[in-house]
């Protein structure tokens, strides 16, 4: 009984150094092939061939090729922050906060992502795009927390916002420190807001 525990957990082990691997094998290949030349003169296909997986595969990681050259996975939480978020007490905005804090983490290569993004600064939409879409789970949980769509929209709004002047930030671009940069991106939008005369 002991020996097939233990067998199943080194084949689970396996498994998920496996999925690892590959997934950054897909995410090495689509950054370095963009930062080459372009998205545009880029398939989905070239990057399958090169990493010998395919276009299924492929899909089973990364919704596009900018979302693997980017490596913005769709956000993942697990369900003890979910319960923990849900009935959290603190502010909607704070707790969301903490929330992405927990569960997302920066690339390990972000100085790259952020050089890819320097020197092709048409890439800032779809990188905009592939980060909402990354975190939508986090405005369904503010939704299902507030019962209020437009507040949940507002909220998310906010976050977003936060998120992306934190990974904007010069400083401190060590993977996994987003949770401060984004409750400091957070009171910076507090301080401009309460310099407006409603």
């Amino acid at each position: 009984m002991t020996t097939t525990h233990a067998t199943d957990e080194q084949v689970c082990g396996l498994r998920e150094r496996k999925k690892s691997a590959t997934r950054a094998a897909i995410h090495e290949t689509a950054l370095r092939l963009v930062a080459e030349r372009g998205q545009h003169s880029v398939t989905v296909e070239e990057i399958c061939a090169e990493v010998g997986v395919s276009p299924r595969t492929f899909f089973n990681y990364y919704p596009s090729k900018i979302a693997a050259a980017f490596d913005l996975l769709v956000a993942e939480i697990p369900d003890e922050q979910r319960e923990w978020f849900l009935s959290a007490k603190g502010s909607l905005i704070g707790d969301a906060c903490e929330l992405v804090g927990r569960t997302v983490a920066l690339p390990t290569d972000f100085l790259r992502i952020k050089a890819l993004l320097h020197g092709q600064p048409e890439l800032a939409m779809d990188y905009w795009t592939s980060t909402i879409a990354r975190l939508r789970p986090f405005f369904k949980l503010m939704q299902e927390r507030t019962g209020d769509p437009q507040t949940a929209r507002i909220a998310f709004g906010i976050v977003i916002a936060a998120v992306m002047s934190a990974m904007a930030r010069p400083e401190g671009d060590e993977a996994g420190s987003i949770r401060d940069r984004v409750l400091t991106g957070v009171r910076t939008m507090r301080d401009l807001i309460a310099e407006v005369e409603l």
